[in-house]
This record gives C-alpha cells, sequence and structure tokens, in this order.
C-alpha cells in the first residue's frame, strides 16, 4: 500500500491539503495530511518545526505531498535528498489547486503518476518536467517500477536515457521470460555499447549496463520482542547469501498481525523500501502448504508457524524456496512470487 504524506502551511492550503487526503484514501492509499500548528483543519494532524516534520515523513512516506510553493519544498526536502532508488517522490500542490508538480523521484518514486493522480483530485493540471515523458520516449526507470524490477545500476539509467532521446538504439537482454514488443529505441543484441539487461542476478553484459532483476522474493520473518534492525538484517542477509539470492530480490517482508510495530522489523522494510505486510492469525491459517510446525509458536501465537506461514501468504501461495530458517529468537522463510514482466 502507497503511503502518502500531505504538508500544509496555511488555512487555505490546509483545506485542499484535506482533500488531497481523502482524494488518495479513496484511491486505497495510506494518507495522512499535516498543517501548521497556527492552523486548524479537520483531520489534519498539527505540526510544530517543519523541519522536523519533513525528516519524519521524507522518511516513512512513499509519496510527499506539498501544497504551497516549490521553493518551500526544494528546501525542506534538500538535506534528506539521497538517490533516485531511496527518495520517495515529491510533488507540489499550489493552494489554489491549478497545478500538481512532479518534483522529484518522477519515474522510480512514482511521483509523475501522482502528481497526475493529484490534478484530478484537485481539478488541475500535472506538471510533468522529465525528458522521456516530454519527449514520448522509453524510460527505463519507469518500466523498471511498473514491471517490479529493481535497478541494480542506478548510474546507467541516465545514460540509456541520453542515447534513446538522441535516436540511438540501445541493446536488450532478457535472462527471463519478458513478453510484448520492445519499444522504439531498443534491440536485442547484446553487441551495443550500452543497454539494459533483465536478469536474476548481476549480468554486465554491455560496457554500460542497466541492470535489473526481478523483485519476486517474499521474506516472511517472526521474532523476540525488541529485536534490533542491525539483527535483523543481518540475518536477513546471511540467509539470502547462504541460499545464493540476491537481496535486491525482496519485494516483500511478511508477519503476523502481533508484529505489525515491531521496530526492527519495520525499519528493515523501510531501509529495503519495500512494503512490511502482516496478516492475522486466523489469516495465515488459511495458508495451503507444508510448514514447520511449533507448538511453543502456536500457544504463543494462535498458528503453528509465523514465517513460512507469512511469506506463503504475501507471495499470494507462491513457492516456497527456503524453509524456516531460525537464529537466536528470530526465524525467516522465502517464498518466489509470479510477476509478470511486459512492454
Amino acid at each position: 500500500m502507497t503511503k502518502v504524506g500531505v504538508l500544509a502551511f496555511t488555512q487555505k492550503g490546509g483545506l485542499l491539503g484535506r482533500v488531497l487526503v481523502d482524494g488518495f484514501a479513496a484511491m486505497g492509499c495510506e494518507a495522512e495530511g499535516y498543517l501548521s500548528e497556527r492552523h486548524h483543519v479537520e483531520g489534519m494532524h498539527s505540526f510544530g518545526e517543519l523541519d522536523q516534520i519533513v525528516r519524519t515523513v521524507f522518511a516513512d512516506r512513499n509519496i510527499l505531498v506539498f501544497v504551497g510553493a516549490c521553493g518551500i519544498a526544494v528546501r525542506a526536502i534538500a538535506p534528506y535528498i539521497k538517490q533516485k532508488t531511496q527518495d520517495p517522490g515529491v510533488i507540489v500542490v499550489d493552494e489554489c489547486g491549478t497545478y500538481a508538480v512532479s518534483l522529484l523521484s518522477g519515474h522510480i518514486g512514482k511521483a509523475n503518476a501522482f502528481a497526475e493522480h493529484a490534478a484530478r483530485i484537485v481539478g488541475g493540471e500535472a506538471v510533468i518536467t522529465t525528458a522521456t515523458d516530454r519527449n514520448g520516449v522509453f524510460a527505463v526507470d519507469e518500466w523498471a517500477v511498473d514491471n517490479s524490477l529493481r535497478i541494480l545500476t542506478t548510474s546507467a539509467v541516465k545514460e540509456i536515457s541520453s542515447r534513446i532521446l538522441a535516436g540511438e538504439t540501445v541493446g536488450f537482454y532478457a535472462a527471463v521470460p519478458v513478453e510484448g514488443p520492445l519499444p522504439g529505441g531498443l534491440a536485442q543484441t547484446t553487441e551495443a555499447e550500452a543497454g539494459i539487461v533483465v536478469s536474476k542476478r548481476r549480468e554486465m553484459r554491455f560496457p554500460i549496463t542497466c541492470c535489473l532483476t526481478p523483485m519476486d522474493l517474499v521474506a516472511g520473518m517472526g521474532c523476540k520482542k525488541g529485536k534490533t534492525f542491525r539483527e535483523l538484517d543481518a540475518f536477513l542477509r546471511r540467509v539470502f547469501v547462504k541460499n545464493a539470492l540476491m537481496p535486491e530480490r525482496l519485494g516483500k517482508l511478511c508477519s503476523i498481525s502481533d508484529k505489525a510495530e515491531e521496530e526492527g522489523l519495520k525499519k528493515l522494510a523501510q531501509t529495503m523500501r519495500i512494503p512490511f505486510e502482516t496478516y492475522t492469525a486466523k489469516a495465515l491459517l488459511q495458508a495451503k502448504d507444508h510448514f514447520a510446525a511449533s507448538d511453543f509458536v502456536e500457544k504463543q501465537m494462535g498458528v503453528d508457524n509465523v514465517c513460512e506461514r507469512s511469506a506463503c501468504v504475501g507471495s499470494g501461495g507462491g513457492r516456497k524456496l527456503v524453509g524456516k530458517q531460525a537464529f537466536d529468537g528470530m526465524t525467516i522463510a522465502v517464498y518466489q512470487r509470479k510477476i509478470k514482466i511486459s512492454f
């Protein structure tokens, strides 16, 4: 579920912000609104220091919407910008609702798409400035997001886009099934100077390679209360390395609903920029597969297994790749979900 944060600074902005919050919520997003403490609009949370609320929302939300001037947004987010694979999408909507500007992370962060959504909600016009969109050519980073592919070599994205915009042809190689005809600017070859590779491992087949990998793995985790992010992260990575799986393929982290507020698990998902989903014991009991049962876990949680069952549910009944692994009060299992990659 996409998490949206809407920030406003004036009474008029707060009223429009509430419209945006309701509109995004109607789309199925988890939307929260924040308004300067000098004003009040029902349903909008009050904030004091702008720096503090931006720091929190920038780290916690997938989409950040400022209702106000672009200059305010630019100065507010500047200290927290890292790179396009990590930054949330940032949008600015003016107080009159005339324009919704995609400001940061237009493709990977989905700011372009959500600027369009915001414009529809307030009855305004989306402003999209990314060159590939303006020129109507293939954008590899946008295609990656739409197909649940993680970009392993982000430095190559700009080079690929620049060459396509210049009318050059870039190579394309896929070690996994990809449906549909290649778009303009791409050719099925590994002889080009620059190209795109889609694979479940890091394959640098071109001098300049934009390597993409399917985010088709789902990890189910259980843990004792208070397990830290560092402990959970180290455990997960050890299990992935041991089983020759790239952590970059992880697309979702799952657990039981009793662990929904476990800070270590929440931070692990946040750091890896993946959803953290939890399910009730009743929902986990509906999972169909062979699971490593534990009487102790069943007495504590109401279900005989957390990690395997949650990974099974989270993957939509996918294929078990790694059965229950346990270490120092932590458990993990990995399932593979089916994803469709197409042009």
